[in-house]
């Protein structure tokens, strides 16, 4: 007769999982989510109140804005991949070198996704509102060549 107390089935150290059962190399692709407006900075809800899915696409592109809108290392909700480390962007001596690190960090930020949507960033623009706040325009091609355009309001926080 089994131990009823064992919180472990019987044989547990004897099983074996291989990696590939884990993890899988294949694409999640676009999906759904909840649809967010950032503009009123709440999620999207119908005259009934319940909230509104996104689609895929439109999904992927909220991550983005949110991605780039995010300071790295700053939120314990996130991992260290997410966000922009913006410390460096606001420190340079001049608007071309905080541009060129602003260019590195949305380019390493934006690819890091966990469920590889995007194949790569095209045409970031940058439009300085003050020293320390700067609104990013950029085009960013996803996989099965799907074309996003996106406006991020970046913003360093008060410590």
């Amino acid at each position: 007769m089994a131990d009823t107390n064992n919180l472990f089935p019987d044989a547990y150290e004897d099983e074996e999982t291989v990696a590939d059962e884990i993890v899988s190399s294949e694409r999640v692709g676009y999906r759904p989510g909840i649809a967010f407006n950032y503009t009123s900075g709440d999620f999207v809800r119908d005259g009934r109140n319940r909230l509104l899915e996104s689609t895929g696409v439109e999904s992927w592109q909220q991550w983005c804005v949110n991605c780039i809108q995010t300071e790295r290392y700053k939120h314990l909700a996130y991992n260290t991949d997410f966000g922009l480390d913006l410390d460096a962007v606001f420190a340079a001596t001049s608007r071309a070198e905080a541009e060129s690190i602003l260019t590195r960090e949305i380019n390493d930020a934006i690819m890091a996704d966990p469920y590889e949507r995007t194949a790569y960033i095209d045409n970031i623009q940058y439009s300085w509102k003050s020293p320390d706040s700067v609104i990013v325009t950029a085009t960013i091609v996803g996989i099965d060549d799907t074309t996003i355009d996106i406006t991020a309001n970046v913003t360093q926080e008060e410590s």
